[in-house]
């Protein structure tokens, strides 16, 4: 969401009257460096109060009541730190832990707002920033257009947090055919992901089994696939990603007849392990059982030994 100057003059505005229904006392405005300083100086207008420089002066005193200011409240890291004072954001995402802030609008975690105070501090600018922590030269040949690939890159690797792009799971009734199916349907195929974290590549084999309920849905065999390329491509971690990939097929087959059982097991090699900290190779396997997968040991046996087939 690109918000216009106008816009977020008009959403400050707002935060105002929500601070005035908080019945919040104060003297004078500190605006958290650098997005907090617009709304500080729209604010400290708007209720006559001077606005703080210097953040030496934000020590608690009777005298002076300072109101903290931001532009938006993301895991609410930055305004915890800032003990004793009131807090104001103009936009407070759903996935903030800090509760005592005054906000003007709340807005869904994965919302991404681009404010008309921030050019030059782009996904790109930041790219650079991380080069030159790290001892590189943003500015050389190899490097020049490399923040560009990268914003490209995190869209694309990223996409199963957009749900416009999450693949449509396509179904049938089970017997359409003439042959009702109400045995192991097994699947196999290649995972990738990156681990939550430390943002490092884990990737392997999936396996994948479900019985078909003889009154419900069978499922579209690529989409078992594809399903499992949107849930990879988030920020993950292999235990979560199997339930992940189990949840949204169940969803597609339905609450009415749903599969008599479901299972995964993922194998995967972890670069997190692998190429930092403990540098020893990093091999998991983690499964998600359900319905009679859990419950017939011979009949999780069974689904075992397609896995060993397929290896």
């Amino acid at each position: 969401m690109k918000k216009t100057i106008e816009q977020y003059r008009s959403d400050i505005e707002l935060l105002a009257k929500a601070i005035e229904r908080a019945g919040v006392r104060f003297n004078c405005i500190y605006g958290i460096p650098r997005g907090g300083y617009l709304p500080a100086i729209e604010l400290g207008k708007i209720f006559h109060v001077p606005v703080l420089t210097d953040p030496a002066g934000l020590d608690p005193k009777e005298h002076l009541r300072v109101l903290i200011v931001d532009d938006l409240a993301d895991s609410g890291a930055t305004l915890a730190t800032y003990k004793g004072h009131p807090k104001a954001v103009v936009y407070k995402k759903m996935c903030c832990r800090e509760d005592d802030i005054i906000y003007a609008i709340e807005i869904p975690a994965r919302e991404w707002i681009e404010l008309p105070d921030e050019k030059g501090d782009t996904i790109q600018d930041n790219v650079r920033r991380i080069f030159q922590f790290i001892g590189e030269d943003p500015n050389r040949p190899g490097l020049i257009d490399t923040p560009d690939r990268i914003a490209r890159m995190c869209k694309e690797i990223f996409r199963g947090y957009d749900p416009s792009q999450a693949p449509k799971i396509t179904t049938f009734a089970n017997g359409t055919d003439g042959i009702v199916c109400d045995e192991i349907v097994f699947d196999a195929g290649d995972f990738y992901s990156l681990c939550e974290h430390h943002a490092r590549t884990f990737f392997g084999k999936y396996y994948f089994a479900y019985i078909p309920n003889p009154k419900g849905r069978i499922l579209g065999i690529s989409k078992i696939g594809r399903v499992v390329d949107y849930c990879s491509s988030r920020l993950q971690i292999q235990e979560r990603l199997g339930h992940d990939i189990c949840n949204m097929l169940m969803q597609a087959l339905g609450d009415e007849n749903p599969p008599v059982g479901m299972a995964i097991v993922l194998k995967g090699r972890h670069m997190c392990k692998e190429s930092r900290g403990a540098r020893k190779k990093g091999i998991m396997e983690s499964a998600v059982l359900l319905g009679r997968f859990k419950e017939d040991a011979a009949l999780r046996n069974e689904f075992y030994h397609l896995i060993e087939s397929a290896e």
